[in-house]
């Protein structure tokens, strides 16, 4: 099988494995424990609405520690990544990947009509690329 060219062609295509979702009173021991329990990197942090208010991750707990900041005292809005980095599901997979590698990321939120309705991360990229040749199907 071609491995030149992705097995999906958008990220719309994909199932998302990171359900994580956080808002922005959730403590960052909240956020600790729900990151130990799943095993994943981060998630993004949303008001009521769905809104995109930030990303929460491993490395951005670990810099409130090394900071001697009690995880149980601080929010996720305290310690999350503001910078978004959102993408849309018309969005190719080439794009997605493309725009992890250049900003180091490994997870990236898919936002429509304002709401972030899911989050991909690297291994759900990969699956989507090579999904034939893994006989692997998404949607």
């Amino acid at each position: 099988m071609d491995q030149s060219q992705p097995h999906f062609t958008t990220v719309g295509q994909l199932i998302n494995t990171n359900p994580l979702r956080f808002s922005d009173t959730t403590t960052c021991m909240e956020v600790a424990i729900a990151l130990l329990s799943s095993r994943l990197s981060g998630g993004p942090v949303l008001d009521k609405a769905g809104t995109y208010l930030g990303f929460v991750s491993e490395f951005d707990l670990l810099k409130a520690l090394d900071h001697s900041l009690d995880l149980k005292m601080i929010t996720a809005q305290q310690i999350m990544a503001k910078e978004a980095h959102l993408i849309h599901n018309d969005t190719t997979i080439k794009d997605a990947i493309r725009i992890m590698k250049d900003k180091n990321l490994l997870n990236l939120c898919v936002e429509e009509n304002g709401v972030v309705t899911k989050t991909y991360t690297r291994h759900d990229l990969l699956r989507g690329f090579l999904g034939a040749d893994l006989g692997l199907d998404e949607e």
